[in-house]
């Protein structure tokens, strides 16, 4: 690897000591920048880096260690490239200072400071590019995961600087930013880059309590406040939350005894920890500073429902409609306090006034729903629907509602209308979407069915529900599917069931199978094996497929391939004693035309080539009879009597179906002089019966005038 040399502009910045600042006798970073100092003047580079951090530690603005650090980073950068040619090294101690230099604080860069931050930059480009290091985005993201996973955090944060305005990194990014701020001390950027990440995603729970944590170590409350109670609403940390929220409100309380929103707040802290006393007395305090505080006396009110006190409840909500008549969560918890008190009519009522004042608002028109549901008879219910269609033909709420409890009330036509009218007026109704595939569905007609879950797919990719209809009703069809084409097959319609297992896209390995039997019953093998292996290359650890392209292969008389894949086959399935039998005949079959071709060699007299391939065969199977019979046979006619003697006497060890080798083993006992051996294999060739014919003539006649 080409060796490149750190530029000197570097070593001008590590022996500037003109841009060290000074730190008085009682700076607590101070000792650790001495040694740090006394180190780095030893080119005791790491030890040097260590002591600088330590001191950044204490004081994170410590300008003098920030810039001793840095130096000590370019200076072992320069080490590890130049002289130990640790080139990977040399890369993430350039990151570490370029972090130092650009990144790590908000300080103005003087003028040796930003050129030796250029120079930098342009040495750690170089060596980047002579290791062939990847700097693309996605580059520089996985080096920032692998550099922070070894605990080189200022080597990371550098790489993630890179990425963090990309639109695909800037969630990731920002985050790890945050984090890793939050180790270097530096709380108010680690805060800074949380609140990016919450900008992405607020409803995110560990996000926000992220945030408020950071928040709270800079002494910002009400962001800490804030953030901890967006974190409630989805967090499982909810008694540490409560915890921090005390915490928060009762430091306030202390600061401004007359602060009527902490006491609020401090009251809703202690009735979500079930301290009820405390939480009404915090309440009364508000109430008592600010008696106009509305949300004082909705607390107040929900303190009550809570404790099923629901004569005071309703009489603080009652105090707030007074004030504020359009106060629409004031006509909402009274309403649920008349539900619970059976007082239906005034509830709904009061549920009207809500929806009056806010049509939106889907909690307040779920709960309304509800409760007609409960007292109307469900064509009331139907007629109510529809009355709100007819006078809010805009609202995309008012007809879902109205398709929904169509289809459950099984009027599918009615309910395939309003859900594609819901669908026109707000196209992000992924519930609209999904019920009305399944009106489709119910009725059978998958062809619309899935067209339908086919556009919410399109739009919405992610989504769960959608996602689960989708693959159900791929399911369901496919089922069908299947069933049809195999009735097909049976009936022998081969062709038929080739389109019928084609409509199912994508193509899994069991329409794969049905397709390939299907070439295979038409005799198209070249196209069964091709759709067998397909088939195999979607369910690899399946051991039928190999068995059915080994037995196609067979039909081809292509006994290479066929072993090939039955001994697949048995390799996935030890016990496949299918495809043992099958391997088995495949073996005998490739034999037997190998033998033939040997055979033609033998009555052209070249017995060299017959040879040849009859060893051939046995190499592949020892104990083939044939194979020792056919090559007694060129022995003999080439006089080698001796060899094909053993050979005669295999043959039978190994198959009983060669019994002339018995006839043959006599002839050249015969001719070797072995009489009385002689005699005996002719008598094994007459015991097993052959037809008549000169050889059993002859048998007889060498039986008989052997001694």
């Amino acid at each position: 690897m080409k060796k490149f040399v750190l530029g000197t502009v570097i070593c001008a910045l590590m022996l500037s000591n003109a841009a060290f600042a000074q730190y008085d006798e009682y700076d607590t970073a101070g000792p650790y920048y001495d040694q740090g100092m006394q180190y780095l003047q030893n080119s005791q580079y790491t030890s040097a880096i260590q002591e600088f951090k330590k001191a950044l530690r204490e004081n994170p603005f410590d300008l003098s260690s920030k810039i001793g650090l840095t130096n000590a980073y370019i200076s072992r950068a320069a080490y590890y490239n130049n002289k130990s040619f640790e080139y990977q090294k040399a890369i993430n101690d350039l990151r570490s200072a370029l972090f130092y230099m650009k990144y790590y604080d908000d300080a103005a860069a003087d003028y040796n400071t930003a050129q030796a931050a250029e120079a930098a930059q342009k040495n750690l480009d170089m060596v980047m590019s002579s290791v062939g290091a990847d700097k693309s985005p996605k580059g520089h993201l996985n080096a920032a995961k692998i550099l922070r996973s070894q605990g080189e955090f200022a080597a990371s944060a550098y790489e993630y600087f890179l990425i963090k305005d990309n639109p695909q990194f800037r969630k990731e990014s920002s985050l790890a930013l945050g984090d890793i701020m939050k180790i270097m001390g530096q709380p108010q950027k680690s805060a800074f880059y949380y609140e990016q990440v919450v900008q992405t995603d607020p409803k995110n729970a560990d996000l926000q309590l992220k945030l408020a944590r950071a928040y709270e170590e800079i002494d910002n409350a009400e962001g800490a406040a804030k953030a901890y109670n967006l974190a409630l609403q989805n967090s499982s940390e909810k008694e540490d939350i409560l915890i921090s929220l005390e915490k928060i409100w009762q430091q306030k309380v202390t600061l401004n005894p007359q602060d009527a929103e902490a006491h609020a707040n401090l009251g809703v802290v202690y009735q979500k920890q079930a301290k009820y006393d405390l939480a009404m007395a915090e309440y009364r305090k508000a109430e008592e500073i600010n008696p106009a505080n509305a949300n004082t006396r909705l607390n107040l009110g929900t303190l009550y429902q809570f404790q099923k006190n629901y004569d005071g409840a309703i009489a603080a909500y009652n105090s707030i409609i007074q004030l504020y008549p359009n106060h629409v969560e004031a006509h909402t918890y009274k309403a649920q306090c008349l539900r619970a008190l059976g007082q239906n009519q005034d509830a709904i009522k009061e549920y009207q006034l809500a929806m009056n004042y806010e049509p939106n608002n889907t909690a307040v028109r779920t709960e309304l729903f509800e409760l007609l549901k409960a007292t109307m008879p469900a064509d009331q219910v139907l007629s109510y629907l529809y009355q709100n269609v007819q006078n809010q033909p805009l609202d995309p709420n008012t007809y879902y509602d109205f398709a929904y409890e169509l289809h459950k009330a099984n009027k599918l036509d009615d309910a395939i209308v309003y859900y594609k009218e819901t669908i026109k007026l707000n196209p992000a109704s992924i519930d609209s979407y999904v019920n009305l595939s399944q009106v489709y569905r119910q009725k059978n007609n998958f062809n619309e069915a899935m067209k339908v879950i086919e556009d919410a797919k399109k739009l919405y990719p992610e989504n769960a529900e959608v996602k689960k209809q989708y693959n159900s009703l791929v399911a369901e069809v496919s089922a069908s599917v299947y069933t049809t084409a195999a009735s097909l097959f049976e009936q022998g319609k081969y062709q038929e069931a080739i389109a019928s297992y084609s409509k199912i896209q994508p193509a899994t390995s069991e329409s794969l199978i049905g397709i390939a039997a299907c070439y295979q019953a038409l005799e198209s093998y070249k196209l069964a094996i091709d759709n067998y292996k397909k088939a195999l290359a979607l369910d690899p650890t399946n051991p039928d497929i190999p068995y059915y392209i080994g037995s196609v292969y067979l039909n081809l008389d292509d006994y290479a391939n066929a072993r090939v894949f039955l001994n697949k086959a048995i390799t996935l399935d030890k016990t496949n004693e299918k495809a043992k039998s099958l391997l088995k005949f495949a073996v005998e079959q490739e034999n037997n035309a190998l033998l033939e071709k040997a055979l033609n060699y033998y009555d052209q007299n070249n017995y060299l080539e017959a040879l040849k391939i009859v060893n051939s065969v046995l190499l592949k199977d020892s104990r083939c009879g044939a194979a020792y019979y056919y090559r007694g046979m060129i022995y003999d006619a080439q006089k080698k009597y001796t060899l094909a003697v053993v050979d005669y006497q295999t043959a039978v060890k190994y198959s009983s179906d060669f019994s002339l080798a018995y006839y043959s083993l006599g002839v050249d006992y015969d001719i070797l002089g072995r009489r009385s051996e002689a005699k005996i294999a002719y008598q094994k060739y007459l015991a097993s019966k052959p037809e008549e014919n000169d050889f059993t003539k002859y048998a007889r006649k060498r039986v008989a005038e052997i001694k």
